[in-house]
């Protein structure tokens, strides 16, 4: 079952019951779902809308207005960036302080990754954020569905997930001193290729281990407040925008639609 206490943003959660464990799991996605939405719109709305005034304003041969556009953005994106930096620290402790609520700081986070990521609809092809968009959350969908399925608490994937990063980090070292002192062009792209991809195993794998965490959290019969949902679904963002990036990333270069 569920009780509401007096401030309407507590709610404590029964997980003794399976209707109740899928309620949180379904309240879990349902606010990722949000999260994402929100940054879509955020992104579009910066990024298109921002080239319609530019457009506007070099149709109309005003380069002043022009140059005020550029800098506005540069700057909001500087900002911007500062400031999600500076969230991505704030709302985990925020959380774990358990003091206050963390959907202010979470809204703000996702404002801001919308921000940022308004720069993608600047240098791709919009049919290339779409269709990266589907494919992230079908890639998102099938380890989220693993990750749910799977029994125990997954402990050889942290042994996994700490061995591709550790990798990529010593391939990208050696990558760096290649371009330094070896000058090996050849050797540079195919380290990079492998670099790239582990990075990307370990985001999938990441997605699975949280998906599978999550669950857990759903089964341990332990009470809570929504802003265990909040903190849930803010991992599960993250991860899903993580993955998108690198969708985006391989299919600029295979279909080479900038």
């Amino acid at each position: 079952m569920a009780t509401y206490s007096n401030d309407n943003s507590q709610v404590v959660y029964d997980f003794s019951s399976k209707q109740t464990k899928g309620a949180f799991l379904t309240k879990v996605f349902g606010m990722m779902f949000v999260l994402l939405l929100i940054t879509t719109v955020v992104a579009a709305g910066l990024g298109y809308g921002s080239q319609y005034f530019l457009e506007q304003a070099v149709n109309a041969d005003n380069g002043q207005l022009v140059t005020n556009i550029v800098y506005g953005l540069v700057g909001t994106l500087i900002v911007s960036a500062i400031a999600l930096l500076i969230m991505s620290f704030v709302l985990p402790i925020t959380y774990l302080r358990g003091r206050h609520n963390i959907l202010v700081p979470l809204m703000i986070y996702v404002v801001l990754m919308g921000i940022m990521l308004s720069t993608f609809t600047f240098l791709f092809d919009w049919v290339i954020l779409v269709e990266a968009f589907g494919i992230t959350t079908v890639i998102f969908g099938v380890m989220a569905l693993l990750g749910y399925l799977s029994k125990g608490r997954l402990a050889g994937i942290g042994f996994i997930l700490l061995g591709l990063l550790i990798g990529a980090l010593a391939l990208s070292l050696v990558n760096y001193l290649m371009i330094m002192f070896g000058g090996v062009k050849q050797g540079n792209v195919t380290l990079s290729w492998i670099v790239s991809l582990l990075i990307f195993g370990f985001l999938m794998l990441v997605t699975l281990y949280d998906v599978n965490r999550i669950k857990r959290i759903a089964e341990s019969g332990a009470g809570t407040n929504n802003n265990l949902v909040y903190y849930c679904a803010f991992i599960l963002f993250t991860d899903f925008i993580s993955i998108l990036i690198r969708v985006i990333y391989y299919l600029a270069i295979f279909t080479r639609r900038r």
